[in-house]
């Protein structure tokens, strides 16, 4: 896997830098020559969406959405709707496909959120996303981006069954300190290797994230997030955390193995579940199937209805 890859950070700031950082690499697209009429590079504006999730593949997705301005501002608020509009550029690049109104979804204490949507894509290629905010003013204005959808993707599809993987367990503080980052960690959540959970048909939550090394910061709250939610369905649910980088003490400090080239090490649950990004959340029933995934932040009604379909199911 492309371990450069593995930070959410770089798709989490990458909207203001204009590049999908650590996004896996689409399937070639043969475009137009000069581009799609009324689309980048040809037309500019000063509102610019970009999407997030690295993982954009043919049927259903759950996107996330930055939105700029060409001083790399963010501009995502609470007060700013936003609604989005889904182009398939190799059949129509004038008509959209998909209309839908994003969510507002926050991320860190202090830090702009994102804008999130559920969209269906029926064809990898390239596609086209219009965003069109709404000014307090009664204002609108609007901005495009040119984006690819893939074939498959890399972790397990829902639906698929999720991959065995025996993962570390601890059941002292001492031992969870050498498998977790967490520094407020909650036992529960390290008692069930994913393995075990599968052998013993238990519907879980897998939580990868490192608190103490994921540069974007997000995966400490994503991972607070999930152990909040967590109270209300332990007697139904098993949580499992896992540090998705190789970790080892060096001085009395837990720190990530690195490669040669200073980058962390993935574990192998990490390769296994096809993980080019973290934090990534999973939802797996007890038959050993996904239900649902999360790439990146979530939010408290999103894990709850997951969590409930789950258990439905």
């Amino acid at each position: 896997m492309r371990r450069a890859a593995l930070l959410f950070s770089i798709a989490l700031v990458v909207a203001a830098c204009g590049a999908a950082g650590g996004a896996p690499t689409p399937s070639p697209v043969q475009a137009p020559v000069g581009g799609y009429p009324g689309w980048p590079p040809n037309v500019t504006s000063d509102l610019i969406p970009y999407p997030v999730s690295t993982e954009i593949i043919v049927g259903p997705n759950r996107l996330l959405v930055n939105l700029i301005d060409q001083h790399n501002n963010a501009l995502a608020s609470p007060s700013l709707p936003v609604e989005l509009r889904f182009y398939d550029l190799a059949v129509d690049p004038s008509q959209p496909k998909a209309d839908v109104q994003a969510v507002y979804l926050p991320t860190i204490q202090g830090r702009p959120g994102l804008y999130r949507t559920s969209v269906t894509f029926d064809a990898d290629g390239d596609w086209g996303l219009e965003a069109i905010a709404s000014e307090p003013d009664g204002s609108k204005r609007g901005g495009r981006v040119v984006f690819q959808v893939l074939p498959t993707g890399f972790t397990p599809a829902i639906g698929a069954q999720a991959p065995n993987t025996p993962t570390p367990t601890a059941t002292t503080a001492a031992q969870i300190a050498t498998i977790s980052s967490d520094t407020s960690p909650d036992p529960d959540f390290y008692k069930v290797s994913e393995s075990d959970a599968l052998a013993q048909h238990k519907p879980f939550v897998l939580v990868f994230a490192t608190p103490a090394f994921c540069r974007s910061a997000t995966c400490g709250p994503t991972l607070n997030l999930v152990k909040s939610v967590a109270a209300d369905y332990k007697d139904k649910l098993t949580f499992i955390h896992i540090e998705p980088y190789k970790l080892q003490i060096v001085s009395g400090q837990l720190q990530p193995v690195l490669s040669e080239g200073n980058l962390p090490i993935p574990v192998d649950a990490t390769n296994i579940w096809g993980l080019q990004t973290e934090p990534y959340i999973f939802v797996v029933d007890s038959s050993g199937k996904v239900t649902a995934k999360f790439e990146g932040i979530a939010s408290d009604e999103e894990l709850r209805a997951a969590f409930d379909a789950d258990l439905n199911s």
